[in-house]
């Protein structure tokens, strides 16, 4: 467990690090609004959440450590989320659980989910019974609550809010240039498997679990098509440290593997 508590302290000092550089892109706009992790929360914030529901540990540890201001994660993996702090838990189950307008409780929401972060209105939650930190979610407005694994703990949840958005590929070209095509595989997870993944879950659209079953399945075709994309996706696999391999093809086998598709 002490091992844990190390990974979410260098988590967290890299989500740091992000804000840190955000303030220093818009210091105007991130002086009127305020956007930080102030460490150590309140003793009687956590002692509030802590009798009220039967935390996980590190779940508890990482409460005490995360006390954001302001903090909202865009990346490509979230449109804007919100990782609730120990005085925004309960706050952050209204709406799921209980419904602050008819003073309600909601029938259909399980009772043992407890909702850590919500992006746009998608939950992620920690479910009571089990005692660890996996983290399931699920759509929100489909009348039904299908949830699934995102990520295998807290800590691989925290770390795909590091990932920054992606500048989409641009290229121009003039009519008559000839091509080169080329077949991108993913070999092998690399030395971060988290961002390896995150790069899956974007590329195929897919969910935690499917990603990790494309990974256990390589070598994963991620591209084909022309060489200047091609080394733009390279580079991206590079930049996260995953095992690749780039392939010359002919514009016969681009076709061939086109019509396939």
């Amino acid at each position: 467990m002490e091992n844990g508590y190390k990974e979410i302290d260098a988590v967290l000092e890299k989500m740091q690090e992000v804000l840190a550089a955000m303030r220093e892109q818009d210091p105007d706009f991130y002086a009127k609004y305020p956007m930080q992790l102030i460490t150590e929360a309140e003793e009687q914030a956590i002692q509030v959440v802590t009798e009220q529901w039967r935390l996980p540990n590190e779940y508890v540890y990482f409460l005490k450590q995360y006390v954001p201001e302001m903090v909202s994660w865009s990346t490509d993996e979230y449109i804007n989320l919100d990782i609730y702090g120990a005085k925004d838990l309960q706050q952050g189950q209204l709406g799921y659980n209980f419904n602050p307008v008819t003073n309600e409780v909601i029938t259909d929401w399980p009772n043992d989910y407890l909702v850590i972060a919500s992006d746009e209105g998608d939950p992620y939650c920690i479910n009571l019974l089990r005692g660890d930190t996996v983290i399931y979610t699920a759509e929100h407005g489909t009348g039904t609550w299908d949830f699934s694994i995102a990520y295998d703990n807290l800590v691989e949840f925290l770390h795909s809010v590091l990932r920054p958005r992606e500048f989409d590929a641009e290229w121009e070209s003039a009519d008559n240039e000839e091509y080169e095509y080329y077949n991108v595989f993913i070999s092998g997870a690399g030395s971060d498997k988290i961002k390896t993944l995150l790069f899956i879950k974007k590329t195929f659209s897919c969910d935690y679990s499917q990603a990790k079953a494309y990974l256990e399945a390589v070598p994963l075709l991620v591209f084909k098509g022309i060489g200047q994309v091609a080394t733009n996706i390279e580079g991206e696999l590079k930049s996260i440290g995953a095992d690749y391999e780039m392939r010359k093809i002919s514009f016969g086998e681009f076709i061939s593997q086109s019509a396939k598709k």
